[in-house]
């Protein structure tokens, strides 16, 4: 008997030290990810849009919605003289309306559509996947030891008639050209 009773107060530290990682990890996401919708406002306003695009700049989040809240603080920010709104879409077919598009990692397998969807438009594509940047993302942050960076696809943005301010690429760990 004495044995089971110290056997179960000994589980009982490492339970809630369990308990308190899990609460400590998901405090660190949301701070991620708050973060990361900053920096896709930003992204936003170091980008040069084509006339054509309007008075608004529609920001679809496809998949899963990482920022919360966070990203919806970013409706009706000017964007020079564009107006910000944000989406959240779950079909490549709903992505025609936008100008900012930014690929969950649950759906990142999806990318290759995704591309196609926006291909020729002025769009911003927008990951925080490994290796994104690569695969065709114009933008794709990552963390790296606690802080968040970002590499940049020129050829991707190029490709949708978007120009990336240098100023903002000097930030960047990668320029891919």
């Amino acid at each position: 008997m004495i044995g089971r009773k110290t056997a179960r107060s000994g589980r009982v530290p490492w339970l809630l030290a369990l308990i308190f990682c899990a609460q400590w990890a998901h405090a660190l996401d949301l701070e991620e990810y708050r973060v990361k919708a900053s920096l896709v406002g930003n992204f936003a306003m170091f980008t040069e849009w084509p006339d054509a695009v309007g008075d608004t700049l529609n920001l679809c989040v496809y998949g899963p919605d990482p920022f919360g809240e966070d990203l919806s603080s970013l409706k009706g920010k000017k964007i020079a003289r564009r107006s910000l709104t944000v989406k959240r879409v779950s079909s490549v077919d709903a992505l025609g309306d936008c100008q900012i598009v930014f690929i969950s990692r649950a759906v990142i397998s999806n990318l290759p559509r995704v591309l196609d969807a926006v291909n020729g438009r002025p769009a911003l594509t927008v990951a925080d996947s490994p290796g994104a940047a690569s695969r065709g993302v114009a933008l794709n942050m990552a963390t790296d030891g606690g802080k968040i960076n970002f590499e940049a696809n020129l050829r991707a943005a190029r490709g949708n008639g978007l120009n990336l301010n240098p100023n903002m690429l000097r930030l960047a760990t990668e320029v891919i050209k």
